[in-house]
């Protein structure tokens, strides 16, 4: 039992590491560890209010007795996405961007994602400590299935805030119309990934179009990496402090 637990842990935390070591990989000057260490540990501690708050939303919004459609939509904007990215931020925000690690704009969207990955990565060990998901699951598709999915998405949505962020910054007279598209962005890209991950929603498309709605969840979270890991690119040549 004890082995099963400690397999299914690595499994679960092994996707969020795989994508921070990558992303790690695009910052122009390393991070010092500590600090990288302090946000992907505050993204992860964040997950428990987040949960809470979730699941309250989730009661109020069931007593509702919505149709299925108008349910997931609210669910995934509202509940799970806007929750979800307000609250990655607000652990990235306090717990780094207003120091002086912040010294070129990269770290901006870098530290977004290290904290996004932080969040993602306590989800995972959350799955994968549920008996009940697991016994429903092989756990190492569950976990490839995650590295793919789920936890890519966060740190891409984080990412695209963070660099909205920098925009926001360097254009100051639309700093809040910028800031605002960020987090919109995020939210309903969020939002839509969960939408076609919706076991009656998959049953719905597949029937009607004979493919499975995973692919268009899959290609949302591929087509918002591309763009991000072409503005992180442009971003990385920007050389000047861009503080908060």
């Amino acid at each position: 039992m004890n082995s099963n637990i400690l397999i299914n842990l690595s499994l679960a935390i092994a996707p969020g590491i795989i994508w921070l070591l990558f992303f790690l990989r695009k910052d122009n000057l390393p991070e010092p560890k500590k600090q990288i260490l302090k946000v992907f540990l505050c993204g992860a501690i964040i997950a428990i209010p987040i949960a809470l708050i979730e699941l309250w939303l989730l009661n109020d919004l069931s007593a509702l007795r919505l149709s299925s459609k108008t349910y997931y939509i609210i669910k995934g904007l509202f509940v799970i996405g806007l929750t979800e990215e307000i609250f990655k931020y607000i652990a990235v925000r306090y717990s780094i961007l207003n120091s002086s690690h912040i010294d070129e704009p990269i770290d901006i969207p870098m530290y977004m994602i290290i904290g996004a990955l932080g969040f993602a990565t306590a989800e995972n060990a959350l799955f994968f400590c549920t008996e009940g998901f697991l016994s429903l699951n092989n756990p190492i598709i569950l976990s490839l299935t995650r590295f793919i999915g789920a936890t890519l998405l966060h740190a891409l949505a984080s990412g695209t805030i963070g660099l909205f962020l920098v925009l926001a910054f360097r254009n100051l007279k639309f700093r809040t119309i910028l800031i605002t598209i960020g987090f919109t962005i995020a939210i309903t890209v969020h939002a839509f990934f969960n939408f076609f991950l919706e076991s009656s929603i998959m049953k719905e498309i597949e029937t009607k179009t004979g493919h499975p709605s995973s692919l268009y969840a899959l290609a949302i979270v591929y087509i918002l990496f591309l763009l991000l890991s072409i503005c992180l690119k442009k971003i990385k040549k920007i050389k000047s402090s861009c503080k908060i």
